[in-house]
């Protein structure tokens, strides 16, 4: 009898488990089609870039069997009302995940943003999240990682569930778009990320 209650007491502790560890992300590629992004001096492209790291972070996440929505599979134009739409689901905790690449005037800027809204649906949990990614991300590159709480981008700031924008590094930068390219860097950040959101 004790060992019978033993062995449901485990199945009940499994199937609650398991429930609670589901997980729901949503990866947007940003820019696409018609819309190239910024671009490097060499012709590299922000939105072939956003693609790669997306596809990245999809191929790690599917291992962890989390379930993967992409907004884009390929080079097309999403407008911004397909971009994120995404409804809270009980029982399942959401992510909205949109790379970008960052670029500016001066080349000597570099380095990782994660960006969120603070004043968003369930802003407290995305900061969790945003600060998780900013110590792993630290790992990855010789300049920190930013955090900005302002993020005015719609997708962010008018998700209904939490949303957060990462930019890898600089396209007008030539260190940071090696790293950018490097498909090692890609699969090392995506393995990160899977590890931050599944603790």
């Amino acid at each position: 009898m004790k060992k019978t209650a033993l062995i449901f007491a485990a199945i009940f502790a499994l199937s609650v488990n398991t429930k609670a560890e589901k997980i729901k992300l949503i990866i947007d590629a940003a820019h696409g089609g018609t819309d190239a992004g910024a671009k490097s001096t060499n012709g590299d492209k922000e939105s072939d870039l956003c693609m790669q790291f997306a596809n990245a972070l999809k191929n790690e996440a599917s291992k962890k069997n989390i379930d993967v929505v992409m907004v884009r599979t390929a080079d097309e134009y999403k407008a911004l009302s397909e971009r994120n739409n995404f409804k809270p689901e009980a029982g399942v905790k959401s992510l909205y995940i949109s790379f970008h690449m960052n670029a500016e005037d001066s080349k000597t800027a570099r380095g990782a943003v994660i960006q969120y809204n603070s004043k968003a649906k369930d802003a407290a949990a995305t900061r969790v999240v945003a600060e998780k990614l900013q110590s792993s991300f630290n790992r990855l590159n010789d300049m920190g990682t930013v955090i900005n709480e302002n993020c005015k981008a719609m997708v962010i700031k008018s998700s209904e569930i939490p949303a957060i924008i990462i930019e890898p590094g600089y396209v007008s930068n030539q260190q940071d778009l090696r790293r950018l390219k490097d498909k090692g860097i890609q699969q090392e950040m995506a393995m990160l990320i899977v590890k931050d959101i599944m603790e």
